[in-house]
């Protein structure tokens, strides 16, 4: 693959440090959120270096509210941004928002039993599984092939783990097992990924 891609994932928010499961309802970014979309905006910066790139990202606030940083990092027009919703998190449907894992293990034993069976294929009540969102990302990285300007994506979690798999053809088991840091982001060039972390003050 000739593409090079720049995945980032939101900064922190409310809710992540609360716990609760996001899914594809919203909180706002924390003040250490604020500043993780800061030092990655100025490492793009610094990677960057004023050659053309693109923007991608999510159109659900929170990877709006850290698009809005670092666009202005990189010295780009909010406008710029090209919004796909192809880019949204997981949705757990029905348990968008929910307290957390424990509290839905808790509140959902059966469903709970089902989702540690088979984490890959589950789909919560009027969700999604993992391989759902595989299917709608795969053409999103198939439209990057080829592609000669960078491109930097922000999105979710879940969005950037499978992105990640398939850009390295791994297993859903081992895409599955991925991490999903907020205070770094990953290079896609050349078939492999690059992690690069920033430091955040």
């Amino acid at each position: 693959m000739s593409q090079t891609i720049y995945l980032v994932r939101h900064g922190e928010t409310v809710w992540n440090r609360q716990g609760r499961l996001q899914g594809q309802s919203d909180s706002p970014l924390t003040l250490l959120g604020i500043c993780q979309a800061e030092a990655i905006g100025e490492a793009l910066r610094s990677r960057l270096d004023g050659q053309p790139f693109e923007i991608h990202a999510s159109p659900l606030g929170r990877t709006r509210q850290t698009a809005a940083i670092i666009t202005d990092m990189l010295g780009r027009d909010y406008m710029s941004i090209e919004f796909d919703d192809r880019l949204m998190e997981i949705t757990l449907g029905d348990r968008d928002g929910y307290a957390g894992w424990k509290a839905m293990a808790r509140d959902f034993p059966e469903d709970w039993k089902r989702q540690q069976a088979d984490p890959w294929h589950y789909a919560h009540p009027n969700g999604e599984s993992s391989q759902m969102v595989k299917d709608r990302l795969t053409p999103v990285l198939a439209e990057r092939r080829g592609h000669d300007i960078p491109t930097v994506i922000i999105a979710h979690g879940v969005v950037n783990k499978i992105l990640r798999g398939l850009y390295l053809e791994l297993s859903n088991e081992a895409t599955y097992a991925l991490d999903r840091p907020q205070d770094a982001f990953h290079h896609l060039s050349a078939g492999s990924i690059e992690t690069i972390e920033v430091e955040v003050e």
